[in-house]
């Protein structure tokens, strides 16, 4: 239980520290974060998805995961009835890194959604468990 405590927590403060970074670093640099990603995806399909909907609205797209990695952060800090669904959204947000970042991203992102869904799955068992 202090593991999955532990992770939840530490994914929370990962989601935060990314919504300041989104805030203070990629808005002021977004279409170039969008290019070196295009540029580092190593999947043809990602790579065009994001030279066509990503780059163009870059700024927007920014704005939109800043707030969703807030938002995450917020609902898995706060150890409310919220984690469970944010820990899911989380876990769908890392498969689409893993499916638009390179080789490296891809591992990292794919674990990383795992034990997104893995976490969410154990507070499914533990909420059954206490009904």
């Amino acid at each position: 239980m202090a593991f999955r405590k532990t992770a939840e927590l530490s994914i929370g403060v990962l989601y935060a520290i990314g919504a300041v970074h989104q805030t203070f670093y990629t808005l002021r640099h977004s279409e170039q974060f969008y290019v070196e990603m295009a540029d580092q995806a190593w999947l043809p399909p990602a790579q065009a998805f994001i030279e066509r909907f990503l780059v163009p609205n870059s700024v927007a797209v920014t704005v939109l995961v800043a707030l969703f990695e807030a938002t995450l952060a917020v609902a898995i800090l706060s150890r409310g009835a919220a984690v469970r669904a944010a820990l899911i959204a989380g876990g769908v947000f890392s498969i689409v890194g893993a499916l638009t970042g390179g080789p490296v991203e891809t591992i990292g992102y794919g674990l990383l959604a795992a034990l997104h869904f893995w976490l969410a799955a154990k507070r499914r068992d533990d909420s059954a468990e206490n009904q």
